[in-house]
């Protein structure tokens, strides 16, 4: 009985962990996708190509020039971001990442979603 007690407990501590990061990894795909848009609304109200520079446990909002502002709220921390195109850039008034669809990997500890954003219309769901 003290065994199988120990091993629902051991089980149940794992679980846990897994689902703080699965929690920890869906709010910080919730703050890039804000940030995708703040870089998509930038590009959109200027005459100038904005997005988003992934570099492993970091972005930065970025400019054509490669010039970089300040983005509104806090990068999420510990977490790793992987982009398919990089940087991911909106390139006119409409919003268009161009004619690919880029997908965003935001991961934390063996856990990963996925955010797209659709080639030509910049949808981001």
């Amino acid at each position: 009985m003290l065994l199988l007690m120990g091993i629902l407990t051991a089980f149940v501590v794992g679980r846990s962990g897994s689902s703080s990061n699965q929690a920890a990894v869906a709010g910080a795909v919730e703050i890039v996708k804000n940030h995708l848009r703040y870089a998509q609304a930038t590009a959109m109200n200027a005459d100038l190509s904005w997005g988003l520079n992934f570099s492993g446990s970091t972005y930065t909002l970025r400019d054509a020039n490669n010039v970089t502002a300040i983005l509104p709220g806090d990068i999420p921390q510990g977490m790793t971001f992987a982009s398919t195109t990089n940087p991911v850039m909106f390139e006119n008034r409409w919003g268009s990442p161009g004619a690919t669809t880029i997908t965003v990997t935001v991961s934390k500890s063996g856990v990963s979603q996925t955010i797209t954003v659709t080639r030509n219309t910049g949808f981001i769901p």
